[in-house]
């Protein structure tokens, strides 16, 4: 039913746990990349009719991977709050990662999310 949607899902978040890494945090383009993705995939959702909170939590996906990419420009403008700056793109990209899981599982409840350590 929305397997086209399900795969950009993956690849949004193969995309996402990537940049998990703490070097990343000088990768914005990608993190741009992966919300434009998210924006597609929410605009293809929005013929589906079943699909607003799926959407929902793709535009807040979004979002949030915007306030991960004002951590990291703040990461480059002042090496001072660097450590702060590591930890809100961690606990950005962690958001981010959340909302992609519940929308995923918004449109195949078989899904379920990996276990974390």
């Amino acid at each position: 039913m929305h397997t086209e949607h399900i795969t950009e899902l993956r690849k949004a978040e193969a995309g996402l746990k990537a940049l998990a890494e703490p070097s990343s945090i000088r990768r914005t383009a990608e993190l741009a990349e992966t919300a434009e993705t998210l924006s597609a995939c929410a605009a293809g959702l929005a013929d589906v009719g079943d699909s607003g909170a799926a959407r929902q939590h793709l535009a807040s996906a979004v979002r949030v991977l915007e306030a991960a990419q004002a951590a990291a420009l703040a990461h480059r403008r002042n090496f001072l709050t660097r450590p702060l700056s590591h930890a809100r793109f961690a606990l950005h990209l962690g958001r981010a990662r959340g909302h992609v899981h519940r929308a995923w599982a918004e449109l195949d409840p078989t899904h379920t999310p990996p276990e974390h350590p």
